[in-house]
């Protein structure tokens, strides 16, 4: 009887399948010097729950939205901002199963939370989180950090409103629309009455009387092909015409409001230059929001949204809003040139805020290559009241008149100082002076003369060198972290309200991640000195 061998086995050599073995406790399997340790220890003492109250409803309660909003929180501060992503990372990763206790909420359920609950109340969130986490680690609140940043909408780069397009425009219509009432009531005798400036409502008025005129003589609209138009009719279309663009102007001029620009796939986004020429930073205009943050001791203690383009009139209602939520001031808001006007300076003393904002020419005044401009008045030696001396010896301290600026918050009182002397036959006339009567008139604020002295004074002190070092390394390192660590450089949202809270819970991941790195220095600083004890 012959024997059969086999050669090859029965089960094969890469069988590679392994049996799930999760334990019963999650937290047993998360280092103690992970992200979700720093997060759930920097949010103990917050009663999120006062905010998200979900309304008793029959049937399926739902997910806990405190929950749901820790699962944002820390999405977003391990760099995930997508609603999807956070779906995916509650089913996959055991920190976020750790979050949920295993449960796993769809990505509407997220959606939901923030169209419902979080548009309204993150103003609150945002400064409870905050103050907590600056309890934690005890900042020094007084010296706060300003500075802003543009980030661009959520909407199509050539869909721009400009303000000053639309009235100039206006103003043409205006012009044909009286030439053309002037024409129709000489050949219909018509009385209508025509002026500089018409509204929509106006256009409406005429193209509706030559309705009911062709109604009473029976004539019929026509159009189309090979069909003539009665005289009345192209009255009637012509008018139509102005009532439909001037309504559109209307329309537009209402949602631009004090701007001077709108996007029309995001009505609250304003045209702003952008540096985003990787080349030259040549400041595209681009829709986008204002972003403003206060920074104490590497905590974003105040963050908000502004529509329009410039910093300096953003710095009042930015810090209105900080006393609201905080009750307090800082002592000492540091800021660079853009915030540095008459306004700002006598908002910061009515407030009891020390003067420590750049100018306008703070820093170029004091550059060799600016000194050599003899004929600027800035460079001009004064005498002990404070006049300027020009090259030539001219001492202006003539009060020609006085001019009263009302544009801002503050009466400015501008002095227009001029000399006894006249400029005529002076040897720098021609490089100095511009006037045609030979008079060179000086512009004296002395309120603001005073108030960049006292800026100077501050600034120039051991700790106000130091003020102006940290403002750069701290609010703007904030930004670079933002826009390069955490890849927010666009909104993903439309509306103000919208951006805002998004913007808002990105500043509240930077003060999470930031406060994970103080967390763990600190537990090394103290293990090192159990070592050396």
């Amino acid at each position: 009887m012959e024997n059969t061998t086999f050669a090859q086995s029965n089960y094969s050599n890469d069988y590679n399948a392994f049996q799930l073995s999760l334990p019963l406790n999650l937290e047993l399997k998360i280092s103690s010097d992970d992200e979700v340790v720093s997060f759930l220890k920097a949010l103990e003492g917050v009663n999120l729950s006062k905010y998200l109250k979900r309304k008793e409803r029959r049937g399926r309660k739902g997910y806990d939205n405190v929950m749901l909003l820790k699962v944002i929180l820390f999405a977003r501060m391990i760099g995930f901002s997508d609603v999807r992503s956070m779906e995916s990372l509650c089913k996959h990763d055991i920190r976020f199963m750790y979050i949920t206790k295993e449960e796993t909420p769809s990505f509407m359920a997220f959606e939901r939370l923030l169209k419902n609950y979080l548009i309204n109340d993150i103003d609150h969130i945002f400064f409870d989180i905050t103050q907590n986490i600056g309890e934690i680690m005890d900042i020094d609140r007084k010296i706060q950090y300003i500075d802003g940043t543009k980030f661009e909408a959520d909407a199509n780069k050539y869909t721009f409103v400009y303000k000053k397009r639309i009235v100039n425009a206006s103003k043409k219509l205006f012009t044909k629309i009286t030439e053309d009432i002037i024409l129709l009531n000489e050949e219909r005798g018509f009385n209508f009455p025509y002026h500089y400036t018409y509204q929509s409502q106006e256009m409406g008025y005429i193209a509706q009387y030559l309705i009911e005129c062709m109604d009473n003589n029976g004539i019929d609209f026509v159009y189309g092909k090979g069909k003539r138009k009665t005289g009345i009719q192209k009255w009637y279309d012509r008018f139509l015409g102005y009532y439909i663009k001037l309504n559109e102007y209307e329309y537009w001029l209402a949602i631009i409001g004090e701007r001077n620009s709108c996007s029309k796939t995001d009505h609250d986004a304003t045209m702003c230059a952008l540096k985003i020429d990787y080349y030259c930073n040549t400041g595209l205009s681009r829709p986008a929001y204002n972003a403003q943050i206060g920074v104490s001791d590497g905590i974003i203690v105040n963050a908000d949204l502004f529509q329009r383009p410039g910093d300096s009139k953003t710095f009042m209602p930015f810090m209105e809003r900080y006393h609201e939520y905080t009750g307090e001031y800082p002592i000492y808001p540091m800021a660079d040139a853009g915030y540095g006007s008459f306004d700002n300076f006598m908002y910061c003393m009515t407030n009891k805020m020390e003067l420590c904002m750049k100018y306008t020419m703070y820093a170029k005044k004091n550059e060799a290559k600016f000194k050599k401009k003899i004929f600027n008045p800035l460079n001009w030696k004064t005498t002990e009241e404070g006049y300027k001396i020009c090259p030539n010896g001219h001492v202006f301290n003539q009060n020609i008149y006085d001019s009263y600026d009302e544009s801002g918050e503050y009466l400015r009182i501008i002095q227009k100082m001029g000399s006894k002397e006249k400029c005529e036959g002076c040897p720098f006339e021609d490089e100095c002076c511009k006037s045609k009567n030979h008079q060179k008139i000086l512009n004296r604020d002395v309120v603001l003369e005073e108030m960049y002295a006292t800026v100077d004074e501050n600034l120039s002190t051991e700790f106000g060198k130091e003020l102006k070092k940290q403002r750069s390394i701290q609010v703007e390192g904030a930004f670079g972290v933002i826009k390069q660590d955490m890849k927010f450089t666009r909104f993903t949202r439309r509306g103000l309200k919208n951006t805002k809270m998004e913007f808002l819970i990105v500043c509240l991941g930077y003060n999470l991640r930031k406060y994970h790195k103080y967390r763990l220095k600190k537990e090394k600083l103290i293990q090192s000195k159990g070592i050396l004890n």
